[in-house]
């Protein structure tokens, strides 16, 4: 899904018709594995990340999204779903923007008198390095990275503009004691290790 249901799946940002997937789209998430196609749960329902995580033989992602524990909205990752990661292999891959990662800025976002009256709150690498680090504590090192949305999304945090400035983020965790290594993972490792795992699904089915 985007941000709309499709025939065979609920979307967060959608009104709930299925419950998550139909009989068809499980079969949608088999064909993906046996293709060597990563199974992408950014922007689905909670049902349908439960549905997806419980079929799937190959590591999925979440390709943009953050922490709902720190901001509660309905394309953020659940921690009972994101501690399911640690058995699939798959990742969350936290995004940069300010709705996602700041509630200030989500109560600003979602409220049309307050975006005309008031400036927008101030959202910084901090509110992104909170995520990270929640991410890391629910599912692991093992199962964290980035997805800014820098193509999808206009408003992100002070001095986050485009992929130029991703050492910021980087400097921020090595300042709350996260090793070369770790970090390593966080920006390629993770990720790579799930595209080479899909692919070994689909040689396998």
């Amino acid at each position: 899904t985007h941000n709309h249901n499709t025939s065979w799946a609920d979307s967060a940002t959608d009104e709930r018709r299925l419950g998550g997937l139909n009989s068809f789209g499980k079969q949608v998430i088999q064909k993906m594995n046996q293709l060597g196609m990563l199974v992408d749960l950014s922007h689905v329902s909670k049902e349908v990340m439960i549905d997806a995580l419980s079929i799937t033989t190959a590591p999925t992602i979440f390709s943009h999204s953050c922490a709902r524990a720190l901001v509660d909205i309905p394309r953020n990752v659940p921690d009972d779903v994101l501690s399911l990661l640690t058995t699939n292999g798959g990742i969350c891959m936290v995004a940069f923007v300010s709705d996602f990662v700041s509630n200030d800025f989500a109560q600003w976002f979602g409220d049309k008198d307050k975006r005309k009256s008031d400036a927008p709150p101030i959202v910084t690498v901090e509110h992104v390095a909170d995520h990270v680090e929640h991410i890391r504590e629910v599912a692991g090192i093992d199962h964290i990275g980035i997805g800014a949305d820098f193509d999808g999304a206009t408003d992100m945090p002070i001095g986050l503009d485009d992929v130029s400035t991703y050492p910021l983020l980087m400097d921020t965790l090595s300042n709350r004691g996260w090793s070369l290594p770790e970090l390593e993972q966080l920006r390629s490792g993770n990720i790579l290790r799930v595209l080479r795992d899909a692919e070994q699904v689909s040689v396998n089915s």
